[in-house]
C-alpha cells in the first residue's frame, strides 16, 4: 500500500523551522512576561498603558490560545520544535522504538502543574534567584553563543541535554511533563473555537488517531478533543483511514489546512499590531509611568543627563539616564555589543520598569538575564552620580570622606564635646553612630580561580557603599559574570553572606572572600 503524504505536516515542518529561525525566543519571553504581570499585579502597580511595549509577546500568544487552541505550541515555539527534532531523529535514524506507559503517562503530565506552582510560589512570589542559571529554556534561546551558555548556563544546559534525552525516548517530552508555560496554555485553551471532532460510531478499532498523536492523548476514547493537552498538531486528521477525524471551528467541519493557515496568519496579523502599538505607546507616551512610580512628590536625584557603563552579555553596555524634577524620565542604551534578538527584548522592557519604579529593583527578562543585568547595572552607575549629595565620580575618595565628615558634623552639633571630636575625625574613619563599620576605603585580597585577586571596598555612614575589583587573573569568561552579580549583591544585603554565580562559582567565592577580609579591617 502506497504511503500517504501527509501535506499538512510537510506545511508544519517548514512553518516550525521558520519560527526556530525567526523567533526562538519567543517560548521563554512569552513565560518572562506572564511572571511581570502577575508580580505588578500582586504589588498593586499594573499599569497597562505603560506595561504594554513589554507585553508583546503574552498579548499575542494567549489571545491565539483562547481564540484557536495550542497552535503556537504545535507550530510556533521553537523549544517544541526542538523536542520533535530530537524524536524524529531518534526514532527515524536511531530506529528507537519506546513506549510509555498510558498511566504512568498520564501521572506524569500533572508534573508540568506542581513546577508551575513552585516557580510562581518560590522564584516569583518569594524572589528565589535559585533558578537564575538553572532554566533549560534560557539555555536553548542562546545556544548559538555555545561557549557562554556552557559556561553562564551550566545547570540550564545540563538540563537541557537531559530534556533532549527524554524526548528521544518519548515524543514531546518537554510539553507533556514539564512546561510550566504549557500548563497555563491546557487550561486557557479550553475555550477555544477550535477543536478536533471524531464521532465514535464512525470509528474502526485501528487506534491510529491514537498511536500518532504526539501528546499522548486517547483519542479512540472520545467525540471530540478540544483544547487541553492538544496542540493542534493536525497528524491525527491526515492519518485516519477513514477520514473520521476533522478539524471544527463553532461545531462546523472546516478544511484542516485552511484552519492552520489562519491560525498562523492570525498569529501574524497580532503580532505585528501589537509591536505596532507598542511602539506608538514608546514613541507618544515616553514618560509614562504607573501611580505608585509618581506618588512622591520630593526628588531623589539631581537633575541632570548621567552615563553609565557595565558589562551585558558581552562587555560594553552604555546608557544614559535623564533626570527631571528629581525623578528618573528617560533611559536610553547608548551602546552595547550584546546579541540583537535577545538584547532588543531586555532594551525594550528594562528601561521602561525601571522609569515606572523609580528604582533599579526590577525583574531581568528571561532569556536575556545578562543583558538585563547589564542595563540595570549600567543604569545604577549613572544614578551614583545623579544621587543628592554625591560625588561626580566614587573614585574621588577624599571628597567622599569630606561630604561624610561634614554630614555627620551637622547631625552632631547639639551633642556632646566627645562626640563633636568624633564627628570632626570621621576623615580618618572613626567611628559611626549606628554603623557597622568604620568609613573609609579598605582592600582585601583572596584566590579566585587563581590566586590575586584583590578588591577595595568603600564604606560611607558605616554601610557598604561600593565594591570595586582592583585586579583579578581568573578567566574573563568566568570572572565576568561574577563580577557583574557579586559585588551588587553584598551592596543590596549588607552582608557576604550571597550566593555565588553558577558557572563562576570560583570567581564568586573569591570576591566574597576578598571582600569579608576587607570588612575584617574595618569592623568596629
Amino acid at each position: 500500500m502506497k504511503k500517504k503524504i501527509k501535506k499538512i505536516q510537510i506545511f508544519r515542518i517548514v512553518v516550525q523551522l521558520g519560527f526556530l529561525y525567526l523567533l526562538p525566543g519567543l517560548f521563554t519571553l512569552t513565560f518572562s512576561q506572564i511572571k511581570n504581570i502577575y508580580l505588578m499585579i500582586i504589588k498593586g502597580n499594573f499599569n497597562f498603558l505603560h506595561a504594554y511595549p513589554s507585553l508583546i509577546e503574552v498579548l499575542t500568544i494567549i489571545p491565539l490560545t483562547i481564540i484557536f487552541g495550542r497552535f503556537f505550541c504545535g507550530w510556533i515555539c521553537a523549544f517544541g520544535t526542538f523536542n520533535d527534532i530530537v524524536y524524529k531523529i531518534s526514532k527515524n535514524i536511531f530506529k528507537v522504538n519506546f513506549k510509555i506507559d498510558k498511566d504512568v503517562d498520564a501521572i506524569l503530565k500533572y508534573v508540568k502543574y506542581l513546577i508551575l506552582f513552585m516557580l510562581i510560589i518560590f522564584v516569583w512570589t518569594m524572589g528565589s534567584t535559585i533558578f537564575k542559571t538553572a532554566n533549560p529554556w534560557d539555555a536553548f534561546a542562546q545556544i548559538t553563543n555555545f561557549p557562554q551558555v556552557v559556561s553562564t548556563y551550566t545547570i540550564g544546559f545540563i538540563l537541557l541535554i537531559l530534556i533532549g534525552v527524554g524526548a528521544a525516548f518519548v515524543e514531546r517530552f518537554f510539553c507533556r511533563y514539564l512546561c510550566p508555560l504549557g500548563a497555563i496554555f491546557t487550561i486557557v485553551s479550553k475555550i477555544s473555537i477550535f477543536k478536533i471532532n471524531k464521532p465514535n460510531d464512525k470509528c474502526g478499532k485501528c487506534r491510529i488517531c491514537t498511536n500518532n498523536c504526539s501528546m499522548g492523548i486517547e483519542l479512540y476514547k472520545v467525540q471530540e478533543q478540544r483544547g487541553g493537552e492538544c496542540i493542534n498538531c493536525l497528524n491525527c486528521i491526515e492519518v485516519c483511514p477513514r477520514r473520521n477525524t476533522n478539524a471544527n471551528v463553532l461545531n462546523e467541519n472546516v478544511n484542516p489546512a485552511l484552519a492552520s493557515s489562519v491560525a498562523i496568519v492570525g498569529f501574524g496579523a497580532i503580532y505585528g499590531l501589537n509591536n505596532l502599538g507598542g511602539n506608538a505607546v514608546t514613541k507618544y507616551f515616553p514618560n509614562t509611568v504607573s501611580v505608585s512610580a509618581t506618588a512622591s512628590t520630593k526628588g531623589n536625584y539631581k537633575d541632570g543627563t548621567y552615563t553609565g557603563t557595565a558589562d551585558g552579555f558581552r562587555p560594553g553596555m552604555q546608557v544614559s539616564v535623564t533626570i527631571k524634577g528629581g525623578k528618573i524620565t528617560d533611559v536610553k542604551i547608548v551602546q552595547t555589543n550584546d546579541t540583537p534578538g535577545y538584547y532588543d527584548k531586555a532594551a525594550n522592557s528594562i528601561p521602561n520598569e525601571i522609569i515606572s519604579s523609580q528604582s533599579t529593583e526590577v525583574d531581568t527578562v528571561s532569556g536575556a538575564t545578562y543583558s538585563s543585568n547589564g542595563i540595570i547595572n549600567a543604569v545604577k552607575n549613572a544614578l551614583k552620580e545623579a544621587t543628592v549629595g554625591s560625588t561626580s565620580s566614587s573614585s574621588k575618595a577624599t571628597n567622599t570622606q569630606t561630604e561624610t565628615s561634614n554630614e555627620v558634623q551637622a547631625q552632631t552639633q547639639t551633642n556632646a564635646a566627645s562626640t563633636q571630636q568624633q564627628a570632626a575625625t570621621s576623615n580618618e574613619g572613626s567611628t559611626q553612630q549606628g554603623g557597622k563599620y568604620k568609613d573609609g576605603t579598605y582592600t582585601g585580597t583572596a584566590d579566585g580561580f587563581r590566586p590575586g585577586l584583590q578588591v577595595s571596598v568603600t564604606v560611607k555612614s558605616g554601610k557598604i557603599s561600593d565594591i570595586k575589583i582592583d585586579q583579578i587573573n581568573d578567566t574573563p569568561n568566568f570572572y565576568q559574570r561574577a563580577v557583574d552579580t557579586v559585588p551588587n549583591e553584598i551592596i543590596t544585603a549588607q552582608s557576604t553572606s550571597v550566593d555565588t554565580v553558577s558557572g563562576a562559582t570560583y570567581s564568586s567565592e573569591g570576591i566574597i572572600n576578598a571582600v569579608s577580609a576587607a570588612l575584617s579591617k574595618a569592623k568596629i
